[in-house]
């Protein structure tokens, strides 16, 4: 079956298992029913109630199958947004600044007085 992952709505029916086989970057929106959902390369199954949602990370092959009937909406994964980003960008920065204040703090005492054989100027 062909039809397009990112703007299509799917019933799914009882024990008729759907392989999506290019579905990485797809989020998968259960809209009724129970749906089952296995994606090669990702840990574990994962079963959807209506409202939950699961972004497709692996590359490998997904089964969408429903445990009664179902209907799933699929979207295009948004890209991770730069609040999201930001953080791990600033991460290693934030790890030298601890580091920094960890270290112990410079010598602070006060100079020693200019030599007594230096001239005084005056104004």
């Amino acid at each position: 079956m062909d039809f397009d992952l990112f703007n299509s709505e799917l019933c799914l029916a009882h024990n008729a298992p759907v392989r999506l086989t290019s579905a990485s970057g797809v989020r998968i929106i259960c809209t009724a029913g129970l749906v089952w959902l296995t994606v090669e390369g990702e840990a574990g199954d994962i079963f959807l109630a209506p409202g939950d949602s699961h972004h497709v990370r692996g590359r490998g092959l997904a089964l969408l199958e429903a445990i009664g009937s179902g209907r799933v909406r699929f979207q295009k994964a948004a890209s991770p947004s730069r609040s999201l980003l930001l953080p791990r960008l600033l991460e290693p920065l934030q790890r030298l600044w601890q580091r920094g204040r960890d270290l112990p703090l410079l010598d602070r005492r006060p100079a020693r007085s200019l030599p007594a054989c230096l001239p005084q100027v005056v104004a």
